[in-house]
This record gives structure tokens, sequence and C-alpha cells, in this order.
């Protein structure tokens, strides 16, 4: 009997190494206080996930009606344009990679942080790994191989592990493979285009609760091999269709400074009440980008950056993790937000595009026909504030202060799309480039404090980002003499300074509001944002390390010996100090 019932453990052993449990074609991430589900062609949020079923959701009511991207570029002159946007019925992406459409391990895949070590679901990466998934490469040997070598039960540094992001991540590829003439773009062409896809969150730590993290990695490997070595002037954009509540009273705005966008109720909604959400899209990192005589010295003049051979000016960066680390590209920088615009459903003027050439257009700040906006004139926006409307950018729709009435604000709520854009860059064939962006959602005691509230998340998100998602980052900010109240504005000189490479800098604020503490350098770059939320009056401290991280725009990561500036800012005071790094 015992001898039977070893064989049928040892029967049921193989069966699972056999059939590899993995998630599938649909799964919603539900571990925070944002419910998403997703699928393996990259639609979020409009997919039926019982029992919850469609639609990204906050506190039991939909926030998202789905989300996903635009792409376009050319190809040997040659126009095309793809997205994943279910409402704007264009779903161009099939699961798995170029000429491998039907491969049963393009599913989702479902790693959490307290997965046993070398357990199923590390086992199960062999095949994410197989269709590009990255991986920790512990002993060295460009292999994944999860195995418990020292047999401790637990992971060791020279041990493999998969890309581990978040508390729960759920990773999936696919590409551009839907028949041109299935698509509402039917004049478009198929390039070959593959994009790998890792959404992720965080429930153990509070800060964090109200934020999902989207990364695309784009992959352009073509059909055949005479298609041409590079796709140019490509533009990526995130896409999404919020309904707060009821689909017909949102409103957009854009924050260039959070490099983000946002959309939310005027007053009140019939679902959500007299506070409905506000939902924040932030671009935390654009993709490599190489410009002669930008970012690097063509010593050679082939247009292309050769290491060893030209002078790198600018630096690029790729956060992935605690565990992987970062990826460092010389003589690159990470492109920035190039545009972003909102598009209503059913709209004569801003109708969802029913071409690649209208989308296009969308993807580079223009209406959908290719007229450039003019504030002054707008029928979908005012400019408020005494602002001179002939100096507001035109590529940044709606890039005002709405809680303060300030600049150009969107004065049409309806069933809105938005879109934020990254461009222009060069996809090289068989090179992978990254855009992470985060989602997160903030819900005040109204309309209005729900935007601070979802600012002040999605500059939470950042500083994870720039951390490499070390989540002590987040919790930086620390109050001290919490019995006394300030009686005015006070910003400390950093000690010690000069400092190698962590310093400390306190502050007061006799108010409560929004604070920020931004970090610059001599040419007034900005390195790294270290304060970015709503505080109580009261007396606080940060610590800065130079090995802390970046924001947009390429800034180092191991900072340099050099003169540094921080600025404090508020609503009613701005101040800035200098300090030195000396290694």
């Amino acid at each position: 009997m015992k001898l039977k019932i070893l064989a049928i453990v040892l029967i049921l052993f193989c069966w699972v190494d056999l059939f590899p449990q993995k998630v599938g074609d649909a799964y919603a991430l539900d571990i925070n206080n944002i419910y998403m589900p997703l699928n393996r062609k990259g639609v979020l949020a409009d997919v039926n996930v019982p029992p919850n079923g469609t639609g990204g959701q906050f506190g039991g009511h939909t926030f998202l009606f789905s989300g996903g991207f635009f792409l376009s570029g050319y190809s040997n002159g040659v126009l095309w344009a793809n997205a994943v946007a279910s409402a704007t019925l264009v779903e161009d992406y099939l699961p798995g990679t170029v000429g491998f459409p039907n491969n049963p391990d393009a599913q989702l895949y479902k790693i959490r942080i307290d997965d046993t070590p070398f357990g199923l679901s590390w086992q199960d990466w062999n095949d994410a790994v197989s269709l590009g998934a990255d991986f920790y490469d512990g002993d060295g040997d460009g292999i994944y191989n999860p195995v418990d070598k020292n047999v401790n039960g637990i992971w060791d540094p020279d041990e493999d592990c998969p890309d581990l992001l978040g508390d729960e991540m759920l990773w999936c590829v696919f590409h551009d493979g839907l028949p041109v003439a299935q698509r509402r773009w039917n004049t478009t062409i198929e390039v070959g285009v593959e994009v790998r896809q890792t959404v992720f969150a965080y429930s153990s730590i509070s800060e964090l609760q109200n934020i999902i993290f989207i990364r695309y990695r784009i992959k352009y490997v073509g059909l055949t091999p005479s298609d041409p070595d590079i796709l140019t002037d490509v533009y990526f954009g995130v896409w999404g269709d919020p309904d707060l509540g009821t689909s017909n009273n949102d409103l957009v705005g854009c924050d260039t400074m959070l490099t983000g966008q946002y959309t939310y109720n005027w007053y009140s909604d019939p679902i959500y009440g007299n506070n409905p959400p506000s939902f924040f899209v932030k671009n935390l990192n654009g993709p490599a980008t190489y410009i002669p005589g930008v970012t690097f010295v063509d010593n050679n003049g082939n247009g292309i950056y050769d290491e060893g051979i030209d002078t790198p000016i600018d630096t690029a960066y790729v956060h992935r993790g605690q565990v992987i680390g970062v990826k460092i590209y010389p003589g690159a920088t990470n492109q920035n937000l190039s545009s972003a615009i909102g598009y209503i459903n059913g709209d004569v003027n801003l109708n969802d595009p029913n071409s690649k050439d209208e989308a296009r257009n969308y993807m580079l700040g223009l209406t959908r026909l290719g007229d450039v906006v003019d504030p002054c004139t707008w029928l979908y926006g005012t400019v408020q504030g005494g602002v001179d409307c002939s100096q507001i950018n035109p590529m940044f729709w709606y890039s005002g202060d709405r809680v303060n009435n300030y600049g150009w604000i969107n004065n049409t709520p309806r069933d809105q799309r938005q879109l934020l854009n990254v461009g222009p860059f060069t996809l090289l064939k068989d090179k992978e480039y990254e855009v992470f962006v985060a989602y997160s959602v903030g819900q005040g005691t109204d309309w209005l404090t729900s935007i601070t509230e979802s600012k002040n998340i999605a500059g939470i998100a950042g500083v994870l980002y720039e951390s490499n998602f070390d989540t002590l980052s987040v919790l930086s900010v620390e109050e001290i003499h919490s019995g006394n109240i300030p009686e005015e504005y006070y910003l400390s000189q950093n000690y010690p300074n000069p400092f190698n490479p962590i310093t400390t800098i306190e502050f007061s604020i006799p108010e409560e509001g929004l604070v920020s503490l931004v970090i610059y350098d001599l040419l007034g770059n900005e390195v790294t944002t270290l304060v970015n939320e709503n505080l109580k009056a009261g007396t606080y401290k940060t610590e800065f390390s130079a090995k802390g991280g970046s924001v947009s725009g390429g800034n180092a990561i191991n900072l340099p010996s050099g003169v540094y500036f921080y600025t404090l800012k508020t609503e009613n005071f701005i101040q800035t100090k200098k300090m030195i790094l000396l290694k």
C-alpha cells in the first residue's frame, strides 16, 4: 500500500512538471486598492474576469474602462500605426512572438514575492524566459536555471531567480500579428513588432496601494530578411479610456512637471457621489535614444553610437528593480514626453481615429485631421488666471493647474480618451526599448482634492522608480518635532556638507499643503525629487543619496563630484540652497 501511494505521488509530481501551471489568457491583479483585469494581448481593464467582471475598479466602482497603447513610425518611408485600444475598436496584437502566434506557452505568467523559492512558479518561468522574459543570472552562465544549490530552502545571490517586481507581477508577450485586412486602420502595414508587458503592484506598503505599474518592452524583429534594419520616427502613446463612474462627465488635464496626464470629474458623479476619484498616468521612463551631437559625439560620422569609438555626452538608464539592478546606456538619453492629448468619443472634431494618419496626428499632439491646437481659441478649453494663452505649449493639452484654476483648463466634460506620447525614437532590429508608466488613483474629500491626491500618489510612484524600486524610499520623509508647529518656513543647510554619498535635509512648514523638494545639478537639470506630497504643518527631514536615482532627462544615477542645488517649494514659499558632493 505504501508503495502504491508513493507511486501515485510520483505520478502527480511528474504530471505537474510536464504541464506547468500558468495563469492563461486573462487574469485580474487584485492585491491592493486597484482591481485591474488584463489579458495576454495587452488589453488592460476591458477584460471580463469573474467574479468582478470588466473594468479597472477602485472602491468597487469603475475608474478605467480600457487601457493600452498606440505605436507608430516609418518603415522605408512608409507610415504605419497600430494599437491596443479596445474602446477605439483597435486591437492589432496577438499573443506570442512574431512567427509563432499559436505557441501554447504564450500565456500570462504570474509571480508573487511570497512564492516558494525554486517552486512551481519559478520553474514555469523557464517558458517565459524562452519567450524573452528577464531573469536574474546568479551564476553568470547566461542560462535561467533556478536550482537551490546549497539546498537551504532559500534563494541566495549566486542562484538564478525570476524577474521579481512588486508583490505580485504578471508577464506576457504579444505581437502586431492581426491581419491588416481585419484592422480598423486597414491601410497600415504589419511591421513585426513584439511587446513584452509586465504589470505589477504592491500590497504590503500602504503608500503604494493606489498604484499599478506597467512596463512595455518594445522589440522590432521584422517579418522577412529583406525588412529594413531600422524603424524611424517612432512614437509610443500610453492610451486610456477612463470612466470615473459614469462615462460622460470626464475632464482631462496634463501635468508636465509630473510627466503625466490625468482625468477627473467635474464636481460629482452619480456613481461615486460628491468625491469622485482622479486617475493619473505618469510616464516614469522613456526609451533610450541616441542623438548624434546631442547625446554623443559621432567621431566616425556614421550616425550610430559605437562604443569605444564615439564619445558619450549623456547616459540613459533602465531601472529593473532591486534583484536585477539598473542597465546603463552611455551615449543615449531617456526620451521625454512629446505631447498629451484628449479626444472625445462621438465628437465630430475629436472622434476616434479612423486611419493610421489620424492616429499618427494624435500621437504628434495634433487634432485628428492634423491641425495644431490654439489654446486661445480652442473650443474645449479656456485659459484662466491671466495667463498669456499665446505662450502655452499647444502640444500638451490642458496643462494648467485645475485646482487653482490657473492656465489652460479643459471645460467640456465628456466621454474622453487620453493619450500620453513619447518620441521620436528609432527601433533597431532585435533591440529592446523600454517604456515604464504608473497608473494611480487618488480620492480626496471632493473632486478637487482628488486631483491633488492623485498627483501626490503619482509623485510617490516616481520616487519609487527613481530609487530602482527600493520600497524604503517611499518612507524617507520623517516628521520630527511633531509637538511644535513652526511659525515660519525654513530650509536648513544639508548636513554633512560636503557629503559622500548621503546627506540629510531638514525643512519646516507652518501650514498644511503640497510640498516639493527637488535636487538640481549645476546646469539646472533636475536630478531627483525627494518630496512631492501633501504634508501637515511641522518639521521634517529626509535623506538624499548621490546613488539614489534619476528622473526623465537621463541624469546620472551615480552622481559625480560637484555642486548641486536643492529647492523647497510650496504654494507660498520657495527657497534654494547649495550643497557639494565630494568623493
